[in-house]
Protein backbone atom coordinates (compact mmCIF):
# COMPACT_ATOMS: atom_id res chain seq x y z
CA UNK A 1 0.00 0.00 0.00
CA UNK A 2 2.43 2.39 0.79
CA UNK A 3 4.43 1.89 -2.54
CA UNK A 4 1.93 2.28 -4.23
CA UNK A 5 -0.02 5.05 -2.33
CA UNK A 6 2.99 6.80 -0.50
CA UNK A 7 2.24 9.22 2.27
CA UNK A 8 -1.33 9.84 0.86
CA UNK A 9 -2.11 6.90 3.39
CA UNK A 10 -3.29 8.04 7.12
CA UNK A 11 -1.79 5.95 10.08
CA UNK A 12 -3.27 3.59 11.57
CA UNK A 13 -2.60 1.14 14.20
CA UNK A 14 -4.03 -2.17 15.40
CA UNK A 15 -4.74 -3.05 19.38
CA UNK A 16 -5.00 -5.91 21.08
CA UNK A 17 -3.32 -8.69 19.18
CA UNK A 18 -1.36 -11.37 21.02
CA UNK A 19 1.01 -12.31 18.19
CA UNK A 20 2.30 -8.08 18.94
CA UNK A 21 3.28 -8.58 22.41
CA UNK A 22 6.76 -8.03 22.33
CA UNK A 23 7.73 -4.99 24.13
CA UNK A 24 7.72 -3.69 27.76
CA UNK A 25 4.81 -2.16 29.28
CA UNK A 26 2.57 -3.54 26.56
CA UNK A 27 -0.25 -5.89 27.79
CA UNK A 28 -2.90 -7.64 26.12
CA UNK A 29 -6.19 -9.15 27.11
CA UNK A 30 -7.65 -12.23 25.82
CA UNK A 31 -11.80 -11.53 26.82
CA UNK A 32 -12.98 -15.33 26.34
CA UNK A 33 -10.52 -16.53 28.86
CA UNK A 34 -10.23 -13.44 31.06
CA UNK A 35 -6.76 -13.95 31.39
CA UNK A 36 -4.49 -10.54 30.68
CA UNK A 37 -1.15 -10.89 29.37
CA UNK A 38 1.21 -8.15 30.63
CA UNK A 39 5.43 -7.46 29.95
CA UNK A 40 7.01 -5.63 32.67
CA UNK A 41 8.66 -2.83 32.58
CA UNK A 42 12.33 -2.74 34.00
CA UNK A 43 12.21 -2.82 38.03
CA UNK A 44 8.41 -3.90 38.05
CA UNK A 45 7.67 -6.78 40.33
CA UNK A 46 3.93 -8.75 39.20
CA UNK A 47 3.79 -9.11 42.66
CA UNK A 48 3.76 -5.62 43.92
CA UNK A 49 2.58 -3.77 40.47
CA UNK A 50 -1.27 -2.36 41.06
CA UNK A 51 -2.84 -2.43 38.07
CA UNK A 52 -6.02 -0.52 37.70
CA UNK A 53 -9.22 -2.11 35.69
CA UNK A 54 -11.71 0.70 35.53
CA UNK A 55 -15.41 0.21 35.16
CA UNK A 56 -16.61 3.58 35.65
CA UNK A 57 -17.17 5.74 32.32
CA UNK A 58 -18.10 8.88 34.60
CA UNK A 59 -16.88 10.05 37.75
CA UNK A 60 -19.08 13.36 38.43
CA UNK A 61 -22.45 14.70 36.82
CA UNK A 62 -24.32 17.57 38.10
CA UNK A 63 -27.19 17.75 36.64
CA UNK A 64 -29.95 20.69 36.23
CA UNK A 65 -32.87 21.38 34.98
CA UNK A 66 -32.07 24.51 32.77
CA UNK A 67 -35.84 24.65 31.13
CA UNK A 68 -37.29 24.62 34.19
CA UNK A 69 -34.93 27.17 35.85
CA UNK A 70 -33.53 24.81 38.45
CA UNK A 71 -29.88 24.68 38.88
CA UNK A 72 -27.05 22.81 40.45
CA UNK A 73 -25.92 26.21 42.29
CA UNK A 74 -22.99 27.15 44.45
CA UNK A 75 -21.60 23.59 44.78
CA UNK A 76 -17.23 23.84 44.75
CA UNK A 77 -14.90 20.91 44.17
CA UNK A 78 -11.27 21.60 45.78
CA UNK A 79 -8.49 19.61 45.95
CA UNK A 80 -9.54 16.17 44.49
CA UNK A 81 -8.13 13.23 42.85
CA UNK A 82 -10.76 12.13 39.61
CA UNK A 83 -8.81 9.10 38.38
CA UNK A 84 -9.21 5.62 36.24
CA UNK A 85 -12.18 5.62 34.49
CA UNK A 86 -13.08 3.91 31.31
CA UNK A 87 -14.37 4.94 27.91
CA UNK A 88 -16.54 3.65 25.30
CA UNK A 89 -17.93 4.82 21.66
CA UNK A 90 -20.84 7.56 22.75
CA UNK A 91 -23.40 5.66 21.99
CA UNK A 92 -22.48 1.81 22.15
CA UNK A 93 -23.95 1.47 25.99
CA UNK A 94 -24.81 4.88 27.61
CA UNK A 95 -27.81 4.96 25.27
CA UNK A 96 -29.33 8.01 22.82
CA UNK A 97 -27.83 11.35 22.14
CA UNK A 98 -28.23 13.40 24.58
CA UNK A 99 -31.13 15.48 23.52
CA UNK A 100 -33.58 14.07 21.38
CA UNK A 101 -35.71 15.96 20.67
CA UNK A 102 -33.10 18.76 19.45
CA UNK A 103 -32.96 16.47 16.29
CA UNK A 104 -35.62 17.84 14.35
CA UNK A 105 -33.89 19.11 11.54
CA UNK A 106 -30.62 17.36 10.40
CA UNK A 107 -28.91 20.39 9.18
CA UNK A 108 -28.67 21.59 12.28
CA UNK A 109 -27.96 18.59 14.19
CA UNK A 110 -25.12 17.99 12.20
CA UNK A 111 -23.88 21.89 12.71
CA UNK A 112 -24.89 21.37 16.44
CA UNK A 113 -23.02 18.02 17.71
CA UNK A 114 -19.91 17.32 15.19
CA UNK A 115 -20.71 16.36 11.71
CA UNK A 116 -21.46 12.76 12.28
CA UNK A 117 -22.47 11.35 15.64
CA UNK A 118 -21.61 7.75 14.35
CA UNK A 119 -18.37 8.78 13.52
CA UNK A 120 -15.21 6.83 15.37
CA UNK A 121 -13.92 10.80 16.21
CA UNK A 122 -15.34 13.80 14.87
CA UNK A 123 -13.39 17.15 14.84
CA UNK A 124 -11.76 18.02 18.12
CA UNK A 125 -13.33 15.09 19.20
CA UNK A 126 -16.33 16.95 19.72
CA UNK A 127 -18.97 14.13 20.58
CA UNK A 128 -17.22 12.49 23.49
CA UNK A 129 -18.29 13.11 26.70
CA UNK A 130 -16.65 14.45 30.02
CA UNK A 131 -15.72 12.36 32.69
CA UNK A 132 -16.85 15.45 34.84
CA UNK A 133 -20.11 16.39 33.09
CA UNK A 134 -22.05 19.21 33.90
CA UNK A 135 -25.50 20.53 32.86
CA UNK A 136 -27.62 23.03 33.70
CA UNK A 137 -24.80 24.06 36.58
CA UNK A 138 -24.49 27.70 37.68
CA UNK A 139 -21.39 29.33 39.86
CA UNK A 140 -19.44 25.45 40.55
CA UNK A 141 -16.00 25.60 40.50
CA UNK A 142 -13.64 22.78 40.32
CA UNK A 143 -10.10 24.11 41.53
CA UNK A 144 -6.82 22.39 42.40
CA UNK A 145 -7.71 18.77 41.55
CA UNK A 146 -6.36 16.26 39.83
CA UNK A 147 -8.00 14.28 36.50
CA UNK A 148 -6.37 11.55 35.19
CA UNK A 149 -6.12 8.42 33.24
CA UNK A 150 -9.71 8.82 31.95
CA UNK A 151 -10.81 7.62 29.01
CA UNK A 152 -13.24 10.84 27.53
CA UNK A 153 -12.67 14.86 27.68
CA UNK A 154 -11.52 15.39 31.40
CA UNK A 155 -14.10 17.83 32.07
CA UNK A 156 -17.64 18.84 30.16
CA UNK A 157 -19.71 22.51 30.63
CA UNK A 158 -22.85 21.62 29.34
CA UNK A 159 -26.29 22.95 28.26
CA UNK A 160 -27.35 25.65 29.92
CA UNK A 161 -24.00 26.48 32.32
CA UNK A 162 -22.93 29.82 33.98
CA UNK A 163 -20.21 31.20 35.88
CA UNK A 164 -18.19 27.88 35.92
CA UNK A 165 -14.88 27.34 37.12
CA UNK A 166 -12.26 25.14 36.01
CA UNK A 167 -9.30 26.81 38.01
CA UNK A 168 -5.53 25.73 38.49
CA UNK A 169 -6.05 21.57 37.85
CA UNK A 170 -4.16 18.90 36.41
CA UNK A 171 -5.89 17.71 33.56
CA UNK A 172 -3.30 14.34 32.14
CA UNK A 173 -3.43 11.04 30.45
CA UNK A 174 -7.22 11.66 28.48
CA UNK A 175 -9.01 10.00 26.32
CA UNK A 176 -9.95 13.07 24.49
CA UNK A 177 -9.07 16.73 25.19
CA UNK A 178 -9.17 18.12 28.48
CA UNK A 179 -12.13 20.65 29.08
CA UNK A 180 -15.14 20.98 26.43
CA UNK A 181 -17.59 24.26 26.80
CA UNK A 182 -21.03 23.21 24.66
CA UNK A 183 -24.13 24.86 25.32
CA UNK A 184 -27.09 25.62 22.24
CA UNK A 185 -26.82 27.34 19.15
CA UNK A 186 -28.04 30.28 17.72
CA UNK A 187 -31.39 28.86 16.72
CA UNK A 188 -31.84 26.72 20.59
CA UNK A 189 -33.46 28.10 23.17
CA UNK A 190 -31.97 30.66 25.45
CA UNK A 191 -32.25 28.80 28.51
CA UNK A 192 -29.88 26.57 27.16
CA UNK A 193 -27.03 28.38 26.14
CA UNK A 194 -23.45 28.45 28.19
CA UNK A 195 -21.45 31.17 28.91
CA UNK A 196 -19.09 33.51 31.41
CA UNK A 197 -17.45 30.50 32.44
CA UNK A 198 -13.38 30.66 33.49
CA UNK A 199 -10.89 27.69 32.41
CA UNK A 200 -7.77 29.20 33.59
CA UNK A 201 -4.10 28.21 35.50
CA UNK A 202 -4.44 24.23 34.61
CA UNK A 203 -1.68 21.48 33.36
CA UNK A 204 -3.27 20.13 30.39
CA UNK A 205 -0.97 17.64 29.00
CA UNK A 206 -1.19 13.94 27.44
CA UNK A 207 -4.25 14.41 25.61
CA UNK A 208 -6.00 12.30 22.92
CA UNK A 209 -4.71 8.63 24.17
CA UNK A 210 -8.02 7.34 22.81
CA UNK A 211 -9.69 9.76 20.43
CA UNK A 212 -6.54 11.27 18.95
CA UNK A 213 -8.52 14.64 17.98
CA UNK A 214 -9.65 15.92 21.67
CA UNK A 215 -8.17 19.67 22.35
CA UNK A 216 -6.69 21.34 25.20
CA UNK A 217 -9.14 23.43 25.69
CA UNK A 218 -12.49 23.56 23.38
CA UNK A 219 -15.51 26.09 23.61
CA UNK A 220 -17.72 25.15 20.57
CA UNK A 221 -21.08 27.32 20.94
CA UNK A 222 -20.26 29.49 24.07
CA UNK A 223 -19.34 33.29 25.27
CA UNK A 224 -17.76 35.19 27.56
CA UNK A 225 -15.45 32.92 28.66
CA UNK A 226 -12.30 32.79 29.98
CA UNK A 227 -9.55 30.92 28.88
CA UNK A 228 -6.12 31.56 29.82
CA UNK A 229 -2.81 30.76 31.82
CA UNK A 230 -3.07 27.08 30.86
CA UNK A 231 0.07 25.00 30.06
CA UNK A 232 -1.34 22.57 27.19
CA UNK A 233 1.16 20.46 25.83
CA UNK A 234 1.25 16.77 24.44
CA UNK A 235 -1.62 16.16 22.11
CA UNK A 236 -2.48 15.77 18.57
CA UNK A 237 -5.26 18.32 18.05
CA UNK A 238 -5.52 21.97 18.73
CA UNK A 239 -4.69 23.33 21.41
CA UNK A 240 -7.04 25.58 22.16
CA UNK A 241 -10.35 25.80 19.67
CA UNK A 242 -12.86 28.28 19.98
CA UNK A 243 -16.00 28.96 17.51
CA UNK A 244 -18.46 26.17 15.75
CA UNK A 245 -20.22 27.86 13.34
CA UNK A 246 -18.25 27.43 9.51
CA UNK A 247 -18.69 30.47 7.51
CA UNK A 248 -20.05 33.93 7.97
CA UNK A 249 -23.91 32.42 9.98
CA UNK A 250 -25.16 33.41 13.01
CA UNK A 251 -22.97 32.27 16.19
CA UNK A 252 -23.29 33.13 19.67
CA UNK A 253 -19.33 32.63 20.24
CA UNK A 254 -18.32 36.13 20.85
CA UNK A 255 -16.38 37.89 23.58
CA UNK A 256 -13.72 35.20 24.36
CA UNK A 257 -10.63 35.82 25.91
CA UNK A 258 -7.91 33.45 24.95
CA UNK A 259 -4.70 34.92 26.63
CA UNK A 260 -1.44 34.04 28.51
CA UNK A 261 -1.63 30.51 27.56
CA UNK A 262 1.74 28.18 27.02
CA UNK A 263 0.44 25.69 23.85
CA UNK A 264 3.21 23.39 22.74
CA UNK A 265 4.12 20.40 21.34
CA UNK A 266 0.89 19.64 19.42
CA UNK A 267 0.33 17.63 15.97
CA UNK A 268 3.41 15.63 16.98
CA UNK A 269 3.16 14.77 13.02
CA UNK A 270 0.25 12.33 13.98
CA UNK A 271 -2.91 14.20 12.22
CA UNK A 272 -3.38 17.69 10.28
CA UNK A 273 -5.14 20.84 9.28
CA UNK A 274 -4.64 22.13 13.56
CA UNK A 275 -3.62 24.93 15.28
CA UNK A 276 -2.41 25.93 18.63
CA UNK A 277 -5.23 28.28 18.75
CA UNK A 278 -7.95 27.42 15.85
CA UNK A 279 -11.17 29.67 15.78
CA UNK A 280 -14.59 29.60 13.85
CA UNK A 281 -17.22 32.02 12.43
CA UNK A 282 -18.18 35.17 13.21
CA UNK A 283 -16.78 36.15 16.77
CA UNK A 284 -16.70 39.89 17.93
CA UNK A 285 -14.95 40.67 20.89
CA UNK A 286 -13.11 37.66 20.65
CA UNK A 287 -9.31 38.41 21.91
CA UNK A 288 -6.14 36.00 21.41
CA UNK A 289 -3.59 38.25 23.47
CA UNK A 290 -0.66 37.14 25.00
CA UNK A 291 -0.09 33.81 24.34
CA UNK A 292 3.20 31.48 23.83
CA UNK A 293 3.02 29.39 21.20
CA UNK A 294 5.26 27.09 19.31
CA UNK A 295 6.13 23.46 18.10
CA UNK A 296 3.18 22.51 16.16
CA UNK A 297 3.89 19.54 13.53
CA UNK A 298 1.56 18.10 10.98
CA UNK A 299 1.60 14.70 9.07
CA UNK A 300 0.62 16.02 5.71
CA UNK A 301 -1.01 19.23 5.40
CA UNK A 302 -1.74 22.02 8.08
CA UNK A 303 0.56 22.59 11.11
CA UNK A 304 -0.33 26.91 12.37
CA UNK A 305 0.34 28.08 15.55
CA UNK A 306 -2.96 30.55 15.34
CA UNK A 307 -5.16 29.15 12.69
CA UNK A 308 -8.49 31.25 11.73
CA UNK A 309 -10.54 28.69 9.97
CA UNK A 310 -14.03 29.22 8.02
CA UNK A 311 -15.70 32.79 8.59
CA UNK A 312 -13.35 34.21 11.10
CA UNK A 313 -14.07 37.31 11.52
CA UNK A 314 -14.18 40.47 13.91
CA UNK A 315 -10.91 39.20 16.20
CA UNK A 316 -8.16 40.65 17.74
CA UNK A 317 -5.54 39.03 17.73
CA UNK A 318 -2.12 40.57 19.07
CA UNK A 319 1.02 40.42 21.46
CA UNK A 320 1.26 36.73 20.71
CA UNK A 321 4.79 35.12 20.12
CA UNK A 322 4.75 31.94 17.75
CA UNK A 323 7.42 30.38 16.22
CA UNK A 324 8.16 26.98 14.62
CA UNK A 325 6.06 24.74 12.72
CA UNK A 326 6.04 22.40 9.55
CA UNK A 327 3.68 24.43 8.01
CA UNK A 328 3.19 28.39 8.36
CA UNK A 329 3.04 29.58 11.76
CA UNK A 330 -0.13 32.30 11.04
CA UNK A 331 -2.54 30.93 8.80
CA UNK A 332 -6.00 32.16 8.07
CA UNK A 333 -8.45 30.21 5.92
CA UNK A 334 -10.95 33.15 4.79
CA UNK A 335 -12.60 35.39 7.06
CA UNK A 336 -12.87 39.17 7.05
CA UNK A 337 -11.78 41.75 9.54
CA UNK A 338 -9.57 40.89 12.00
CA UNK A 339 -6.58 42.83 13.63
CA UNK A 340 -3.68 41.17 13.57
CA UNK A 341 -1.01 43.57 15.67
CA UNK A 342 2.25 43.57 17.77
CA UNK A 343 3.07 39.47 16.96
CA UNK A 344 6.30 37.89 16.18
CA UNK A 345 5.69 35.13 13.87
CA UNK A 346 8.95 33.23 13.11
CA UNK A 347 10.00 30.13 11.53
CA UNK A 348 7.69 28.49 10.03
CA UNK A 349 8.66 25.27 7.85
CA UNK A 350 6.70 26.23 4.69
CA UNK A 351 6.36 29.92 4.93
CA UNK A 352 6.05 32.73 7.63
CA UNK A 353 2.32 33.35 7.81
CA UNK A 354 -0.85 31.94 5.11
CA UNK A 355 -4.15 33.03 3.61
CA UNK A 356 -5.95 30.24 2.47
CA UNK A 357 -8.83 31.32 0.56
CA UNK A 358 -9.06 35.18 -1.22
CA UNK A 359 -12.32 36.65 -1.96
CA UNK A 360 -13.36 40.11 -3.49
CA UNK A 361 -15.67 40.93 -0.75
CA UNK A 362 -14.36 41.26 2.70
CA UNK A 363 -11.37 42.53 3.70
CA UNK A 364 -9.98 39.44 5.20
CA UNK A 365 -6.94 40.84 8.20
CA UNK A 366 -5.25 43.61 9.18
CA UNK A 367 -1.21 42.75 9.59
CA UNK A 368 0.55 45.96 11.38
CA UNK A 369 3.82 46.30 13.48
CA UNK A 370 4.48 42.84 13.81
CA UNK A 371 7.69 41.12 13.17
CA UNK A 372 7.79 38.07 10.59
CA UNK A 373 11.00 35.97 10.78
CA UNK A 374 12.22 32.96 8.53
CA UNK A 375 15.34 31.18 7.79
CA UNK A 376 15.14 31.51 3.82
CA UNK A 377 11.54 30.73 3.27
CA UNK A 378 8.90 32.78 1.92
CA UNK A 379 7.06 35.23 4.11
CA UNK A 380 3.78 34.77 3.13
CA UNK A 381 1.87 32.25 0.96
CA UNK A 382 -1.34 32.32 -0.84
CA UNK A 383 -3.80 29.50 -1.45
CA UNK A 384 -6.39 29.21 -3.56
CA UNK A 385 -6.66 30.91 -6.59
CA UNK A 386 -3.89 34.22 -7.44
CA UNK A 387 -3.93 35.93 -4.41
CA UNK A 388 -1.13 38.27 -4.72
CA UNK A 389 -3.34 39.78 -7.47
CA UNK A 390 -6.15 39.96 -5.00
CA UNK A 391 -5.41 42.48 -2.46
CA UNK A 392 -8.24 41.91 0.23
CA UNK A 393 -6.04 42.39 2.75
CA UNK A 394 -3.77 45.44 4.40
CA UNK A 395 -0.41 45.06 5.89
CA UNK A 396 1.89 47.44 6.79
CA UNK A 397 4.56 48.95 9.64
CA UNK A 398 6.08 45.13 9.92
CA UNK A 399 9.66 44.43 10.48
CA UNK A 400 10.61 41.77 7.94
CA UNK A 401 14.17 39.71 8.91
CA UNK A 402 15.58 36.78 6.95
CA UNK A 403 18.10 34.90 9.65
CA UNK A 404 20.14 33.22 6.54
CA UNK A 405 20.14 36.37 4.58
CA UNK A 406 18.07 35.36 1.95
CA UNK A 407 16.22 37.93 -0.13
CA UNK A 408 12.46 38.15 1.07
CA UNK A 409 9.72 36.38 -0.92
CA UNK A 410 6.23 36.15 -1.34
CA UNK A 411 4.17 33.39 -3.48
CA UNK A 412 0.94 31.91 -4.11
CA UNK A 413 0.22 29.54 -6.49
CA UNK A 414 1.22 31.17 -9.76
CA UNK A 415 4.38 31.69 -8.39
CA UNK A 416 7.18 33.64 -6.37
CA UNK A 417 6.94 37.63 -6.12
CA UNK A 418 10.00 39.71 -4.26
CA UNK A 419 9.74 42.54 -2.13
CA UNK A 420 9.48 45.39 -4.47
CA UNK A 421 6.51 43.20 -6.39
CA UNK A 422 4.90 42.83 -3.33
CA UNK A 423 5.15 46.92 -2.49
CA UNK A 424 3.82 47.17 -5.98
CA UNK A 425 0.45 45.31 -5.31
CA UNK A 426 0.23 47.99 -1.84
CA UNK A 427 1.42 46.12 0.68
CA UNK A 428 4.32 47.38 3.23
CA UNK A 429 5.13 50.22 1.64
CA UNK A 430 6.17 51.88 5.54
CA UNK A 431 7.14 48.44 7.07
CA UNK A 432 11.70 47.29 7.51
CA UNK A 433 13.74 44.64 6.20
CA UNK A 434 15.65 44.47 9.53
CA UNK A 435 17.66 42.59 12.13
CA UNK A 436 14.88 42.55 15.26
CA UNK A 437 17.54 42.14 17.42
CA UNK A 438 16.15 39.22 19.49
CA UNK A 439 18.25 37.81 22.45
CA UNK A 440 18.03 34.30 21.01
CA UNK A 441 15.32 33.63 18.47
CA UNK A 442 16.74 30.35 16.58
CA UNK A 443 16.73 28.80 20.47
CA UNK A 444 13.22 30.59 21.40
CA UNK A 445 14.02 33.64 23.45
CA UNK A 446 12.75 36.57 21.24
CA UNK A 447 12.88 39.19 24.09
CA UNK A 448 14.23 42.09 21.99
CA UNK A 449 16.94 44.85 22.40
CA UNK A 450 15.62 48.10 23.45
CA UNK A 451 17.49 49.33 20.57
CA UNK A 452 15.61 46.95 18.50
CA UNK A 453 14.31 49.21 15.13
CA UNK A 454 10.60 47.26 15.72
CA UNK A 455 10.63 49.29 18.92
CA UNK A 456 12.46 52.89 17.94
CA UNK A 457 11.54 52.84 14.45
CA UNK A 458 7.48 51.02 14.22
CA UNK A 459 6.33 51.85 17.66
CA UNK A 460 6.41 47.70 18.61
CA UNK A 461 5.30 47.06 21.87
CA UNK A 462 7.95 45.01 23.45
CA UNK A 463 5.92 41.45 24.66
CA UNK A 464 6.43 40.26 28.29
CA UNK A 465 5.85 36.61 28.82
CA UNK A 466 6.58 36.54 32.16
CA UNK A 467 3.77 35.32 33.42
CA UNK A 468 2.34 33.10 30.74
CA UNK A 469 1.12 29.85 31.76
CA UNK A 470 0.41 28.80 35.33
CA UNK A 471 0.03 31.29 37.74
CA UNK A 472 0.61 30.89 41.62
CA UNK A 473 -2.75 30.63 43.54
CA UNK A 474 -2.29 34.45 45.09
CA UNK A 475 -2.09 35.24 41.77
CA UNK A 476 -5.34 33.71 40.25
CA UNK A 477 -8.42 35.60 39.74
Amino acid sequence: LVEAHGEALAPCFIENVFEALTEPGEWYLDRPTGKLYYIPLPGEDPETTEVYAPRAIQLLKLTGDPESNRHVEWLRFEGLRFENADWVQPGWRIGEHPRPEARPDPARTVSRYCRGEDASCSQAACDIPGAIQMTGARNCALENCRIANVGWYGVEIGDGCRGVRVVGNEIVDVGAGGVKINGADYNEPMHLRTGDCRVTDNQIHQCGRVFHCGVGVLSMHSFGNAISHNHIHDLYYSGVSCGWVWGYKPSISRDNQIEKNHIHNVGQKLLSDMGGIYTLGVQPGTVLRGNLIHDINKLAYGAWCIYPDEGSAHMLIENNVCYRTNAEVFHQHYGRENLVRNNIFAFGGDSVAAHGRADRQHKAFNWERNIFITEARPIFSGGYGALLRYRNLRSDLNLFWDVAGAPLSFKDREGEIDLDAWHALGHDRHSLVADPLCRDPQNGDFTLDPKSPAITELGFEPIDLSDVGPRPPEQRE
